[in-house]
């Protein structure tokens, strides 16, 4: 077992090093690979981008908050000093239309910047607890900061949507797609995810205007209400599909048994096998054991 572990260590150790040679030339062959927060925020409390996302992000990293409710983001000067730039982007609803929630901005972000993107972009909520573990999160960025990451999409949040199939979804998905739904959809819920410039780039920019026009208040209807709507149907649906948009299957694996993922990243919670604290652990436990000093065979009897 020694010369065991020893080889698949050594083993490792090599993988590490040709992915720390050969991925920034393939990830960015143009220049060096990059990396951009995005977070659409509205009101929330913003206390945990310093207190979590900061010790977790690469330096030199960008982040941007797209605006929907006209605040000016304050962050603290170690937030600024950490970050190559922070940005603040309004993208307020639409008046009187329904509420674009995440998905305006993040396609705001999309079609603005589609030719001028980062290696990879992290989409996130203002509250992103309520669905991720940062653990997990953390897992991700430290392969990016040691040039080890090379995953096209990753959904970052914990919980699954069960199996859906509705008349909403399906008219969402043909919206998007052009074509009704195959199968039913069962992503990881809730919208949070990390992809690279390439995989979005692999659909047209006119797709994206597309399915911005969803959102956006362009449209002066609503595909699955005949009244009016506080909150995008429209949107809601996208929490269904975003994963088909960069090319998953409708029901994607769990990260557990994704072939495709490198070993960090096949977990739930990004921690569940680390332990930091041994005090508790017995390393001699003392087993009960019973001592027989002398048998007498000669006062043993058979039934």
């Amino acid at each position: 077992p020694y010369r065991e572990a020893i080889a698949r260590l050594e083993l490792t150790a090599n993988a590490t090093e040709e992915a720390q040679r050969t991925f920034p030339a393939i990830l960015a062959p143009q220049g060096a690979v990059s990396l951009e927060f995005v977070i659409v925020h509205c009101r929330e409390p913003l206390d945990w981008v310093e207190a979590d996302l900061l010790p977790i992000a690469p330096s030199g990293s960008r982040l941007s908050f797209y605006e929907k409710c006209g605040e000016e983001p304050q962050m603290s000067g170690a937030v600024r000093s950490h970050f190559a730039s922070v940005n603040v982007v309004s993208c307020r609803d639409p008046i009187d239309g329904p509420r674009g929630d995440e998905c305006l901005g993040y396609l705001a972000h999309l079609v603005t910047n589609y030719w001028q993107l980062a290696t990879f972009t992290v989409f996130m909520q203002a509250d992103p607890h309520d669905h991720l573990h940062f653990p997990y999160l953390a897992n991700a960025l430290k392969m990016m900061a040691f040039g080890t990451y090379a995953v096209p999409f990753l959904s970052l949040n914990g919980a699954r949507h069960v199996r859906s199939w509705t008349p909403c979804l399906n008219a969402v998905h043909e919206a998007i797609f052009g074509e009704k739904m195959r199968d039913a959809v069962g992503p990881y819920c809730c919208a949070q995810f990390i992809v690279q410039d390439a995989k979005i780039r692999e659909r047209p920019l006119a797709f994206y205007q597309r399915m911005m026009r969803l959102v956006d208040g362009t449209l002066d209807y609503d595909l699955c209400s005949a009244g009016k709507v506080k909150r995008s149907t429209h949107c809601y649906g996208m929490e269904f599909t975003w994963h088909l948009v960069f090319g998953e299957d409708y029901e994607p694996p769990l990260r557990q048994d994704d072939a495709r993922l490198p070993l960090p990243l096949r977990l739930k919670f990004g921690n569940e096998f680390v332990k930091r604290d041994w005090n508790d652990v017995v390393l001699n436990p003392n087993t009960p054991k019973k001592i027989v000093e002398e048998v007498n065979y000669d006062q043993m009897t058979t039934r």
